[in-house]
C-alpha cells in the first residue's frame, strides 16, 4: 500500500484568498476517486508561522504516477494563486512494506 501525504503552508494573511482559490480548485480539479482513497481530508492547524494543512491518500494499485501528476497540477494552481503558499508531497510505504524491504515479515 502506498500512501501519499500532501502538506501545505500558507501565511495567516492569505487564509481568505486560499478559501476562494480552494473553491475554484474544486471546480477545476474534481476529486478522482479512481486514483486513491482519502484517508485524511485537509486537516488544518494554525501555527505561529501560518496555516498548515495536511491530506493523506491511499493510492490504488498502479495509479501513483497519475495521482502525482494530478496533485502537482492542483498544488501548482494554488502556489501560482497565493503568495507565500508552499507545499510538500511525500510518498510513503506501509509498515509491512517497509519491513519487507528489510527482509522482516510482521506477525499476524
Amino acid at each position: 500500500m502506498v500512501i501519499v501525504m500532501n502538506t501545505v503552508w500558507l501565511p495567516h494573511a492569505k487564509a481568505s484568498k486560499a478559501g476562494k482559490v480552494y473553491l475554484e480548485a474544486l471546480k477545476k480539479f474534481p476529486d478522482d476517486r479512481s486514483l486513491a482513497k482519502r484517508l485524511l481530508d485537509n486537516a488544518v492547524v494554525a501555527t505561529k508561522e501560518g496555516y498548515k494543512i495536511v491530506s493523506a491518500d491511499e493510492i490504488k494499485e498502479g495509479k501513483l504516477k497519475e495521482y502525482i501528476a494530478l496533485a502537482n497540477k492542483q498544488l501548482i494552481f494554488f502556489a501560482e494563486s497565493i503568495e507565500g503558499y508552499k507545499y510538500q508531497i511525500e510518498v510513503m510505504s506501509s509498515l509491512p512494506e517497509a519491513m519487507a524491504v528489510l527482509g522482516v515479515e510482521l506477525p499476524g
